[in-house]
């Protein structure tokens, strides 16, 4: 093989391997993030398995039963009770000391859930009307966008991309929006008023869950010094240790009251989160199975010795013994008038490839018989075969990849008592 091949090959296998081994590690986690969570709402939310959707959203805690609930004609709605995390890194820019912005780290209350079915008509170019709307505890009605993709570039939200995509729209109706909530509206695309969903009793954001969390704003205000510039290291430690402090009561208060679980320790999201796992698995092994076994294949069949083609060949014409398609010697009345043996040797020329040390296997058959000659450097690339007079067809050569012969009779005469063919070798054109 050349050496430009050998390095062609070890680039292409050091670059689709590299390449393979990004896909091992990202696929997984892609798959986990964007498209099996979506899947798995879908199904319980059909199967009205809302914890396991709530958790799926991961708040920090949440109450285990719904505080609003209503079913239409293909679907309906829910809210429980939650406290979320801020994860969004950029926002940290924005919490300054007495700011009351949210950033990373920060906590909040609000009510989590899903409005999902068939039926929603949400998806308009122009004019798109689809809303939340909340009437308060005091009857007062506020408006809450629920569009967040824009399909045509005209920027204007056309559409909600998880209800278009999975049948579903997450709900998060946080504190800092509303101050409270009797009654949902939800109007669509021409701005009509098609589901609305009511409390049994005003939701204020107080209860013995959103109490376990105490002064969520001195927390918060925790976050925020722990985000300044220029801080030391010992005030780094005092705050840190406050904030551990507060974890570990909230901790404690969460779980001493009755049906408010710790998302993180929960059975619910314990079991939601190991069947994410299997499934994205499950979606990234085949995908990764299927490129390593693609790059092997495209190299066998352009930089390789074709190992492919030859198992096959092996695989039907050795173990499955289907005859192969055998030329039909022609006819020569002279030559197979006589009944008689002939010295027949093959010699390579090597003149134009005077590197060349392989070893070189030719074959011929006639009548169903097989006479091989193999020639090796030890024996100056001849060799000898006694054969019977006559013409031997369905020429093979067996030699490195990188080396052709050019003058390979395809019907080998034998005639005469001695006999000599010489074969020419030349280097493949690359």
């Amino acid at each position: 093989m050349k050496k430009s091949r050998i390095f062609a090959t070890v680039v292409y296998f050091i670059f689709t391997f590299g390449i393979g081994v990004l896909f091992s590690l990202t696929l997984p986690g892609y798959f986990a993030t964007f498209t099996v969570p979506a899947e798995m709402i879908s199904e319980a939310l059909l199967g009205g398995d809302f914890v396991t959707c709530l958790v799926l959203t991961e708040p920090i805690a949440f109450y285990r039963k719904p505080v609003l609930s209503g079913k239409f004609e293909k679907g309906g709605v829910f809210l429980y009770e939650t406290v979320m995390e801020v994860y969004d890194r950029d926002s940290a820019e924005n919490a300054g000391e007495g700011s009351d912005k949210l950033a990373r780290g920060m906590l909040y209350k609000c009510y989590t859930g899903y409005i999902y079915g068939d039926g929603y008509d949400v998806y308009a170019e122009e004019n798109n009307g689809t809303c939340l709307k909340i009437t308060t505890a005091d009857g007062k009605e506020e408006t809450l966008p629920l569009l967040d993709y824009d399909a045509n570039g005209d920027g204007k939200y056309d559409g909600v991309s998880t209800y278009t995509q999975s049948g579903f729209i997450v709900l998060e109706l946080r504190e800092s929006e509303v101050s409270s909530i009797k009654k949902l509206s939800f109007t669509d695309r021409t701005g009509t008023e098609v589901f609305t969903a009511e409390a049994e009793e005003a939701l204020r954001f107080q209860s013995d869950f959103f109490g376990c969390f105490g002064d969520i704003a001195e927390y918060n205000e925790l976050v925020a010094a722990a985000n300044r510039e220029g801080i030391s290291s010992a005030e780094s430690k005092e705050i840190n240790s406050a904030r551990n402090a507060y974890v570990d009561t909230v901790i404690e208060r969460v779980e001493k009251t009755s049906d408010c679980a710790i998302t993180a320790r929960s059975a619910e999201y314990q079991a939601a989160s190991e069947a994410v796992g299997k499934r994205a698995n499950s979606k990234a092994i085949p995908f990764i199975i299927i490129y390593f076994v693609a790059i092997y294949i495209i190299a066998d069949f352009l930089l390789g010795t074709h190992y492919i083609i030859k198992f096959f060949s092996w695989f039907l014409f050795k173990v499955c013994k289907i005859p192969r398609k055998k030329k039909k010697a022609p006819a020569n009345e002279d030559v197979f008038g006589h009944d008689y043996y002939s010295s027949v040797t093959l010699r390579l020329d090597l003149s134009e490839v005077p590197e060349f040390s392989g070893s070189v296997e030719i074959k011929y058959t006639a009548d169903g018989e097989e006479f091989v000659f193999t020639l090796l450097k030890a024996d100056g690339y001849a060799a000898t075969v006694r054969m019977k007079a006559g013409v031997y067809v369905n020429p093979f050569i067996d030699i490195d990849r990188a080396y052709a012969p050019v003058d390979l009779p395809d019907n080998l005469i034998v005639e005469g008592y001695q006999s000599e063919t010489i074969i020419k070798i030349v280097k493949r054109e690359v």
